[in-house]
Formats: C-alpha cells, sequence, structure tokens
C-alpha cells in the first residue's frame, strides 16, 4: 500500500497553531513563543478509518513549513507587550 501524500490544503492554520485536518495532528505554541510548543500527534502514523497513510515525517515536515510562513507573514500576533 503506497501512502497518502500530505499537501498544504489538508492544514488549518491560526493564531493558536496548526492542525493536520486529516489525522488531528497539532501543534500549539506557547504564549509568546510560536518556536516553542506542543506536538500531539493525533493519527498520525496509523492508516485511517478511510485507508489514507499519511507518513508522519512528510506531515511534520510540511506543518512546520507552514507554521514558519504564517509566523513569518504575521509576526504582530506573536509579539509580547510587558
Amino acid at each position: 500500500m503506497s501512502s497518502t501524500p500530505a499537501q498544504r490544503d489538508q492544514f488549518e492554520v491560526s493564531p493558536k497553531g496548526i492542525t493536520h485536518k486529516p489525522t488531528g495532528a497539532t501543534y500549539t505554541p506557547h504564549a509568546g513563543a510560536p518556536y516553542s510548543g506542543n506536538t500531539n500527534l493525533g493519527q498520525l502514523g496509523s492508516v485511517l478509518p478511510n485507508g489514507e497513510d499519511y507518513r508522519p515525517h512528510e506531515v511534520q515536515m510540511l506543518m512546520e513549513q507552514l507554521w514558519v510562513e504564517y509566523v513569518e507573514a504575521n509576526p504582530r500576533l506573536f509579539e509580547v507587550h510587558d
């Protein structure tokens, strides 16, 4: 069985983090530190009920890339004001 490719449109990105919608894998940043946070793999690494099988490293690499792009495009969302 071949793996299912991860695609940009499968991710939901917001100031609260990023989610790979098919697997539920998420990254949630710590307040004021967008590059430090928690990752929850959801169903990543398992064959989904619909037969889709995503490669964990591929999803995580794309998730990281999209998150960096989002933070760089929206730096004011992550400013900390004392």
